[in-house]
């Protein structure tokens, strides 16, 4: 009755000390590894060539503490699964594999010692060069040399990861562009060379009315 004294409803004037809907915390560290462990069981098996497999096995050859640490394996992953795996989750070749995700020096030793190729070039020509070997069906990696596993594993340097790999990829899309630049300059273009030939002409005539 209290509640009608005035003509109208009264309403409380405090509001409840429990909230009717509550906030979604962020996620912690634990939640995103557990999502990225997720992703990485749901994404889709990549299926690699054979001469591919054997490049990523020969490559693991000497660097395998190095990519453990790059890709956070544990000691009972199988490496090159592990490769293949990251392919599958962030959809990337196995060109793409190596130049986000290995070092120049590094690169640069696989070409040198197992392929027998240059080693000059930043990662994303090494990525290449390496890739260009791998889908060859016949592709076979030269012997690891006798010193591999003695040596101390190039360790990668300690940089943004996020930004190396930004500027592999353009590095990788700057090269395809220049490559489709150079095909389409040394395409036949006949039309271009009539004017040099009306040039020729017209300077025979002023020779022979001199």
């Amino acid at each position: 009755s209290k509640l009608r004294e005035s003509g109208r409803p009264r309403f409380p004037t405090a509001l409840p000390s429990t909230p009717t809907t509550k906030l979604r915390p962020a996620p912690s560290t634990i939640d995103v590894y557990i999502d990225m462990s997720r992703r990485a069981r749901s994404a889709p098996k990549v299926n690699v060539s054979p001469s591919v497999r054997l490049g990523l096995e020969s490559i693991i050859e000497g660097n395998e503490t190095a990519i453990r640490a790059m890709l956070s394996l544990g000691s009972d992953k199988v490496v090159v699964e592990g490769l293949i795996d990251c392919m599958g989750v962030n959809s990337l070749s196995a060109e793409m594999l190596i130049a986000n995700y290995f070092s120049a020096s590094m690169l640069g030793a696989y070409c040198r010692e197992r392929i027998g190729k240059s080693d000059k070039g930043g990662a994303a020509t090494l990525a290449e060069r390496i890739a260009r070997e791998w889908a060859k069906p016949s592709f076979a990696p030269l012997p690891a040399p006798a010193d591999s596993k003695k040596r101390k594993e190039p360790q990668p340097p300690v940089e943004d990861a996020a930004a190396k790999r930004a500027a592999a990829l353009a590095e990788v899309a700057a090269k395809r562009a220049k490559q489709a630049a150079q095909k389409q300059a040394s395409s036949p273009t006949a039309p271009a060379a009539e004017p040099k030939e009306k040039e020729v002409v017209g300077q025979r005539e002023k020779e022979e009315e001199g």
